[in-house]
């Protein structure tokens, strides 16, 4: 066929599709029963009535598909409609749905509503900890609530169930849950690596560089089901940030808190400015905080005094439609930080970090929703040191440490009509130098000076690639993901014992987590879920470099040559709701294979005075944990709800049956809370029991601890627009008690080695102003 044949040829296809075209214009003119019309609409959230923006609109006849704005809204211009059109909506996150809508109801000219439900709170055992609603009652614990809070991130959550905390001193609660902890938990801000611990002791852990006045929500993940933010062993812990609000013109808006609690001598002062227009925002925000020693119920006075200041600046611009970039500097400085449970005490705490994303959000992809880049670096300077204990009249110790960590990480978010997927990659570098310097004055070696190779110059680089989906089937929800990581760890000044040996090592981890839910009823939910997560040793366990950092006085070394540990999980997830009752309960058991644990090694000396041995990191075997977290509500009227909540966790030793070491025991916490004068005043009260721990491990230097009741009660209220008053009393019975993860007293501290005790009675006040 010529040239000219085809251009004739593809003319008049034209001419004849034009002719069709007018032909059915004019039919629907002709047609009484048709009518020109199109679809507009509203998408909420089911748990919080907000909007919910870049939810995707499909209508299958004719077939058309539109993302919801800001504002939750869209609009499809629909055409001809005689007949019900089947609008189906997702979004990542939520449950999809399939409406029909009958064509009387598109003439309306109102938007319609579409209400989505949130398929995380169906889907495996995850705890959200955000925002207590001021204007109604909840049993929720908040970052955000008219009280004081806690002293750093940790303490907070020691609050959640089946969550406890060790305790060294005043500062720095070391998160546990489930019974596990360190490099067993993987704490992210915003999905991004935290920062590292720089103190061999942890005095310093990832959740106590994270300004909860900064965080919106807090988001629990226990067992090895969120591989998304990295590799997931035990559990993660994710601090969300506030978000900035959406600007139209220029605007801001901040809150300044300041509050003191006696006893501890807490005193913290806080405020965050945020504003911007629509195409940029800001958000500055810095804190003053510091507490002297307390006394516990007993009236022992316990050396807990520090303090800190810090500040940080992030902004971010919308370059143009759904391509958004951010940045963000902090920096933090803590001073002069007691733990009479270790040898020192923490001088200096400087922490300094930057990140930086990229965000594209399509407008009409059909299939994808979100495409992300970020990038961070932290660096923390570490100094510890004895000067003001007394054992600097004998010997003068100071150990210096330093901890870097940066990476790159990717996200790539979409859906399809019956569900959504994610895709994540990323890469991860830590770096740990660290030297403890001693200089001898009394006694035979007086004059003599020692140097200590703490982490022999260690490094750490891992990459990782996830996959995940979530797949909706009716009132089934399927979902699964699968994530693969190279770790690879090597020192670049190995000690002396390490000299002739090769401490470079390499794990290629596999990791996977599936599960199953259920809507039963429109009230009644089932999930069941299974994972199998890896965890490569840490940077502790390979290379520390005989240091006391355990729970008793023995030397730790580490150990390049360890195992990768495997926890192989299993969850299952009950929730109803009764009208104004509810229940969630989860039960779970978790098989640990070559589970890593410090064995005394009898061949290794001490290199120091006064350990009795060392202590050496190795696969300890199998270890079998399981237990249970409970939490019930009741709405007593629409101001008054009570709350009861319960968890436990058992774990041993398959091999001979022996009890791992630092387990919390079994506890019930009853809330009870409301509001009177419409809402203006918001009391709570609660009563906590903890039961005795009778299973522990003496090999680790544990023993048996009393069980204790514990009194809390606060009163909130609204004095003005924007202005909040609280108050309160914490152990208001002056109990004298301590955690069973609470750390002893350092002998030269305290000669009777006792535990650490918790605070005693102490009332605080606070006052928060909003504008």
């Amino acid at each position: 066929m010529s040239y000219f044949k085809f251009i004739v040829a593809v003319v008049a296809l034209c001419l004849y599709a034009d002719i069709l075209h007018a032909t059915n214009l004019n039919n629907v003119s002709t047609n009484a029963d048709a009518t020109l019309t199109k679809i507009t609409g509203v998408v909420y959230s089911s748990d919080t009535n907000e909007p919910i923006s870049g939810a995707h609109v499909w209508i299958s006849d004719p077939e058309l598909m539109a993302v919801t704005d800001a504002d939750g809204f869209f609009s499809l211009e629909l055409g001809t409609v005689t007949e019900p059109i089947t609008v189906r909506i997702s979004h990542i996150g939520f449950r999809p749905i399939t409406e029909n809508i009958e064509p009387d109801e598109l003439q309306s000219g109102s938007p319609l509503e579409f209400v989505l439900n949130p398929s995380s709170e169906m889907m495996s055992p995850l705890t959200v900890l955000s925002h207590r609603v001021m204007n109604s009652p909840s049993n929720q614990m908040g970052t955000d609530k008219a009280a004081f809070l806690p002293i750093d991130s940790g303490q907070f959550l020691r609050e959640a169930g089946n969550a406890s905390g060790i305790r060294k001193g005043g500062f720095g609660i070391d998160p546990v849950l489930r019974g596990l902890s360190g490099s067993r938990l993987n704490v992210r801000l915003d999905g991004l690596t935290a920062t590292a611990a720089a103190c061999p002791n942890r005095m310093d852990p990832p959740t106590s560089h994270i300004r909860l006045s900064d965080i919106e929500r807090v988001e629990i993940h226990r067992g090895p089901h969120a591989l998304q933010y990295g590799p997931s062993f035990g559990g993660t812990v994710n601090f969300v940030s506030h978000k900035s609000p959406d600007y139209i013109d220029f605007g801001f808006n901040g809150d300044v808190r300041a509050g003191i609690e006696n006893n501890t001598g807490h005193q913290k002062t806080d405020a965050r400015i945020q504003g911007g227009t629509e195409n940029w925002d800001f958000l500055l925000s810095g804190g003053l905080s510091s507490t002297d020693d307390y006394t516990g119920g007993s009236g022992l006075t316990v050396a807990s005094g520090f303090q800190s200041y810090d500040f940080g600046l992030e902004g971010g611009i919308n370059v143009f439609a759904g391509h958004r970039l951010t940045a963000g500097w902090s920096q933090s400085f803590i001073r002069d930080a007691d733990f009479p449970a270790l040898m020192m005490d923490m001088a200096i705490d400087d922490t300094y970090k930057f990140k930086a994303g990229y965000e594209w959000t399509p407008n009409q992809a059909e299939n994808l929703s979100s495409v992300e880049v970020n990038g961070y670096w932290s660096l923390v300077d570490h100094e510890m040191n004895n000067h003001n204990r007394d054992s600097f009249n004998m010997r003068d110790a100071v150990a210096l440490a330093e901890t870097e960590t940066y990476g790159v990480h990717s996200k790539v978010k979409g859906q399809y009509n019956s569900g959504s997927y994610t895709v994540t990659a990323g890469i991860d570098q830590l770096d740990v130098t660290g030297t403890r310097f001693v200089d001898i004055k009394m006694g035979p070696q007086a004059g003599n000076s020692m140097t200590y190779n703490l982490w022999q110059d260690a490094s750490i680089f891992n990459a990782g690639i996830y996959y995940g989906f979530e797949h909706f089937i009716d009132r089934w929800t399927l979902s699964a993901g699968t994530r693969i990581d190279y770790n690879q760890a090597d020192s670049n000044d190995p000690a002396p014992r390490f000299e002739n040996t090769d401490v470079n090592s390499n794990h290629v981890n596999f990791s996977v987590s599936a599960g199953i839910t259920r809507q039963i009823t429109s009230t009644t939910t089932a999930g069941f879920y299974v994972g199998r997560g890896v965890r490569s040793p840490d940077v502790t366990e390979r290379f520390i470099n005989f240091l006391t950092i355990g729970r008793d006085s023995y030397e730790y070394t580490g150990n390049p040559d360890l195992k990768a540990e495997a926890n192989n999980q299993a969850d299952l997830v009950l929730k109803s709701e009764f009208g104004n009752f509810s229940i969630e309960t989860t039960i779970f058991a978790s098989y640990m294979t070559n589970y890593i644990s410090a064995v005394i090694n009898e061949d290794l000396q001490p290199v120091g005075m006064g350990a009795p041995g060392v202590r050496e990191f190795q696969n300890r075997g199998d270890a079998l944990f399981s237990g249970f977290e409970l939490a019930m509500n009741h709405n007593l009227s629409r101001s008054w709800f009570i709350g009861l909540s319960s968890s436990f966790t058992r774990a041993e030793y398959l091999e001979n049956n022996t009890p791992v070491a630092e387990i919390p025991p079994l506890e019930s916490t009853l809330n009870i809370g409301g509001s009177i004068l419409t809402d203006r005043i918001l009391p709570d009260l609660s009563i906590r029991r903890v039961f005795p721990q009778t299973r522990f491990n003496e090999e680790f230097g544990e023993n048996r601890t009393p069980g204790f009741w514990l009194v809390d009660a606060s009163l909130s209220s609204v004095i003005y627009k924007g202005v909040n008053l609280s108050g309160g009393v914490r152990n208001l019975l002056d109990e004298d008690y301590y955690e069973h993860l609470n750390r002893q007293f350092n002998p030269m501290e305290n000669p009777s080695g006792g535990y650490l005790p918790e605070p005693g009675r102490r009332f605080f006040v606070e006052l928060s102003v909003r504008f």
